[in-house]
Order: structure tokens, then C-alpha cells, then sequence
């Protein structure tokens, strides 16, 4: 396995683990910080210390940071927190398409969410490279605005947006300021003593600390105020109820402390590590970098592939851990919204990977990750339909994958029967024949952008002596070409017309939901059997 998805989540350093150990292991440190007894002190002691740790990280004082469970919390607690508190300035908010699930999310509650005077939204639209310009914010405000809510670095693409211009702006036209710098902390300088954002989100996990735990800063000069959105108890402050987790707290803590005293070292070495990835996958023609042009954080890289399929390129790549903004399961998908609204299509926003490096990333990791990467968009760009040439099976690299989301001691994903993993692997009679040699079923299916050809040859005028395919597809679609290429071959053609959507699904043993796989090669054969007898009218 190549871990390369740190954006994510960063694997726990083992010195934050140490670190927390005390009070976890039996017979430690175990005392609730909020109890005034010996334990109680010294477990509230750590958790002040941490707090010291944190706010040394970005800048800013002790006092100013607050715990929460993490970045989502940390976004909700600003966003919803700040517009009840300052509901009497006005009810306009502004953010981007681009920002964080937590973010969208509660800007559109927000919205819908009644009230007597409603909240109104400006999602503004990235620039061609991504970024947000402090000029577009500006240009949005309005006598109402009361915040606005947008990411220092990008998630996906690493883009990074000005926030140290935009901030002091704001300041001016006295309008608070929300930051999500999840993905900024450690990877660029924070100094918040010098950049006057009022609200800012982090979370230890993406900085080689636990899961679990974050922080919101909430400035106390000139002073935000928020109403706390959890209640009970008074903790934090008043802003965020709630026994605090000294374990995790502990471990953020020695997180920030590290990711301090390393920050130059890591930056530089995921410069180099960055731009060693993107050299030998730029060899590869018609690949994409999103983002390119901007400003960008070290350590990131968000690819597209034209003339492969996402989930295709993703499924032959089970022991590189790298992440994308699409997911399918069944006939439709949804192409990341950020590659969206940088203006990507669907079909490249569907074929994208995105690469995150990290502390433990080696060089030998980053060499392996891009010769499978260069390999396996080979071969499916070999076997699309939109190419012309015969090809060679070739066997993947699948079996470097690991067992993490396999079927146990299979090596199959979960998503796919042995019969389809063995066939999208294996990829038997890929190709096509030579240009009028041939017959030709064609048939696609716009909903899944799916495609499949079936190229025959006859011998006599009843049977099939050899066949070709060639597939654009899931893995699914990919396979049901591979088995009619190989189940047809010796076959009387009036056959063919048994072999229709239920008799595909259940050779390859292909689930309901990817039933459309299957009709898919049915209509292939239909188109085939058309062209063989001109007489034959489909069922």
C-alpha cells in the first residue's frame, strides 16, 4: 500500500501517540479537567498546555482558542454562532463554491432555514485557476454583510486563496472574517497577530494528530462574539459545552508542536517530493493539473486524465491510496463540485485523482505511485472506444493491493464479483480488428457515460470464428466486454439472441445496481445480430 492522501488525514505521529498515552493507559492520568481535585488539575494543566501549543502554531493567544470535535464543528460554530450574534447588522453572507461540505452545507441551512428576515448567500465562482481574489470578495459586499466564510487552501486542489490581503479589507468595512484553514496549518505560515481574521477552523488530524478533536481561534482584540451552539455546562468559555477529551486535546497539542518546530524542513521536502510527482506523470499525454497557475501548497496535486474513466482508473489502482471528488455506484455519479466550478466537465471531473503527500512519504513511494498511475491510464486508454489500434492484454498491477476494502482473502473489492475483478484485470481479446474486416456492435448508455464494442469475425455464414472488444466504462462495463469477446468466439450466431441483460448479470454475477452493465452488451449483441441477418428484429 501507497499512502499518498494526507489531505485527508495524516497517519498519527508516533510521538503524538506517546504523548497521549498517559491518559489513556490504565492506572493514568484520568481526572476531568472541569474537577477541582488533584487529577482535575493536573489533566486541566495539559489541556491549557496544549491550548498554549495551538495558539503558538498560528499566532495567536491561549485565550483565543476553543475547543470543538473538529473542522465541522469548528465551521458550524463560526457560521451559525456569528449570524445569531450579529443578527441585528444584517443577514448577507459570503462564501465560495469551492469551500468545504461544512461549509456549503451550512450556508444552504442557513438559507432555507426560516426566520423573520432570512439569510442570503453569494457563493462567488473561482477564478480559471482556482482561487478566489480578494477584488471578487469585495465586490460582493453589501451594507448587510455580516461574514464571510472562505478557505486559506483548497482541499482539493491546494489552491490558496489571499487571505493575508483580504483580511485587513474587511477590517475596514467592519465585516468578521471566517477562515477554514484545515489544510493550511503547517503547510504555510500562520501568524495571526499580523493577518486580522476574526474566526479561524483547524483540526489536529490533518497535522499528524488524533481524529476527533479541533479548535475554532476567536479573536478577543477587536473582540468576536458568537452565540455557542451546545449547551450545558458553560465549558469554553460559554462558546462550546462539554467534557473536553484530555487525551485528544494532548495529542492536537503535540501535533502544533511538532508541525512548529518542522514546518521549513517539511515544506521544502514536499516542494521537491510535489514537483518530482507531476515531472514523470506530465510525460503522460492529455493530463490535466487543477489549479495549475495559482498559488498552491507543497504536497498536493489534483490530476485529470482524459480518455479514461474515473471509476475504472480508480479501481485499477487499489494499493495507491490516493483520493477523488467522484463516486459511483450505479448508472449516475457525481463529479467533484470544486473541479466543476474550475470549469472542468464531468468527465474530467470524474477522471481526476487527487495526490497529498506527507511526513512519511518517500521518494521510492512517489516513483512506484506514478509508474502504476502511467501504467494503468495506458491501458485503459488502450482499451477505449476511441481508439482505433489493436492492443495486447497486459496484467495489471492489482495484486499489489492490499486487503483494506476487499473481500477477505480475495483481494476483490467489495464492489465487484471475482468473475468481473479477474476480467477488468486480465482484460482478454482487447482491441479491435483491422477496418473492414470485421462486423461492428456499437451501443452506449449517456446516463453512466459508458460505451462498448464488440468487433467479430465470421467463418462460413453462421459461425464466429474470433472477436475483439473495446470498452469506455466502470470496471463492470469493462468486464461484460471481455466476457462476450470470449463467450462468442466458436458460437453459431443465432445464439446470440440468448444472450440478453439476465443471462450477463448472471455470468459475471453482477449486482442489481449495475444492471445497466449488462444491458449495455445485450444492445451490443442486438446491433451485432442486425448486421450477421438482416432479418432479425430484436425482441
Amino acid at each position: 500500500m501507497i499512502y499518498l492522501d494526507y489531505a485527508a488525514t495524516a497517519p498519527l505521529d508516533p510521538r503524538v501517540y506517546e504523548a497521549m498515552l498517559p491518559f489513556l493507559k490504565p492506572g493514568g492520568l484520568h481526572g476531568n479537567p472541569a474537577s477541582d481535585h488533584l487529577e482535575g488539575r493536573r489533566a486541566r494543566e495539559a489541556v491549557e498546555r496544549a491550548r498554549e501549543q495551538v495558539a503558538a502554531l498560528m499566532g495567536a493567544t491561549p485565550a483565543e482558542i476553543i475547543w470543538t470535535s473538529g473542522a465541522t464543528e469548528s465551521n458550524n460554530l463560526a457560521i451559525q454562532g456569528a449570524l445569531e450574534f450579529y443578527a441585528s447588522r444584517g443577514r448577507h453572507v459570503i462564501t465560495a463554491r469551492t469551500e468545504h461540505k461544512s461549509v456549503l452545507d451550512t450556508c444552504r441551512y442557513l438559507e432555507t432555514r426560516p426566520s423573520p428576515q432570512g439569510i442570503r448567500v453569494t457563493y462567488l465562482k473561482p477564478q480559471a485557476g482556482g482561487a478566489i481574489s480578494a477584488e471578487q470578495v469585495l465586490d460582493a459586499v453589501t451594507p448587510e454583510t455580516v461574514l464571510v466564510s472562505l478557505m486559506w487552501v483548497n482541499n482539493e486542489t491546494g489552491v490558496i486563496n489571499d487571505v493575508v490581503r483580504l483580511a485587513p479589507k474587511l477590517r475596514e468595512r467592519g465585516v468578521l472574517f471566517h477562515v477554514d484553514a484545515a489544510q493550511a496549518i503547517g503547510k504555510l505560515p500562520v501568524c495571526l497577530r499580523e493577518v486580522p481574521v476574526d474566526l479561524l477552523t483547524v483540526t489536529a488530524h490533518k497535522v499528524y494528530g488524533p481524529k476527533g478533536i479541533g479548535a475554532l481561534f476567536v479573536r478577543k482584540q477587536p473582540r468576536a462574539r458568537l452565540m455557542p451552539q451546545m449547551h450545558g455546562g458553560g465549558h469554553e468559555q460559554g462558546m462550546r459545552s462539554g467534557t473536553l477529551a484530555t487525551h485528544q486535546i494532548v495529542g492536537m497539542g503535540e501535533a502544533c508542536r511538532l508541525a512548529e518546530a518542522a514546518w521549513a524542513a517539511e515544506v521544502s521536502r514536499l516542494g521537491l517530493l510535489g514537483t518530482r510527482l507531476w515531472q514523470e506523470l506530465s510525460e503522460l499525454p492529455d493530463v490535466f493539473l487543477n489549479g495549475e497557475g495559482a498559488s498552491r501548497v507543497p504536497g498536493i496535486l489534483n490530476l485529470s486524465f482524459a480518455g479514461v474513466e474515473g471509476e475504472s482508473l480508480r479501481a485499477a489502482l487499489p494499493g495507491l491510496m490516493v483520493s477523488s471528488g467522484a463516486a459511483c455506484s450505479s448508472a449516475t455519479r457525481e463529479p467533484s463540485y470544486v473541479l466543476r466550478a474550475l470549469g472542468r466537465d464531468e468527465e474530467l471531473a470524474n477522471a481526476s485523482l487527487r495526490f497529498s503527500l506527507g511526513r512519511f512519504t518517500t521518494e521510492a513511494e512517489v516513483d512506484r505511485a506514478a509508474g502504476q498511475v502511467i501504467r494503468q491510464v495506458n491501458r485503459l486508454r488502450r482499451l477505449s472506444t476511441t481508439q482505433t489500434g489493436d492492443a495486447p492484454p497486459e496484467r495489471s498491477v492489482q495484486k499489489e493491493a492490499s486487503q483494506n476494502g476487499l473481500h477477505q482473502d480475495s483481494g476483490v473489492p467489495f464492489d465487484y464479483s471475482a468473475r468481473v475483478w479477474d476480467l477488468f484485470n486480465q482484460t482478454p481479446r482487447s482491441g479491435c480488428f483491422t477496418e473492414g474486416t470485421a462486423l461492428i456492435g456499437r451501443a452506449s448508455t449517456p446516463a453512466s457515460r459508458s460505451a462498448l464494442v464488440l468487433h467479430i469475425k465470421m467463418a462460413g455464414n453462421r459461425t464466429i470464428a474470433d472477436a475483439r472488444f473495446q470498452a469506455y466504462g466502470c470496471p463492470t462495463t469493462i468486464a461484460v466486454g471481455a466476457w462476450l469477446a470470449g463467450h462468442v468466439v466458436g458460437q453459431d450466431f443465432r445464439k446470440l439472441s440468448e444472450l440478453k441483460a439476465p443471462a450477463i448479470c448472471q455470468a459475471l454475477e453482477i449486482p442489481e445496481e449495475r444492471v445497466h452493465t449488462a444491458l449495455l452488451g445485450e444492445d451490443v449483441v442486438k446491433s451485432l445480430l442486425t448486421q450477421i441477418h438482416p432479418g432479425y428484429r430484436p425482441a
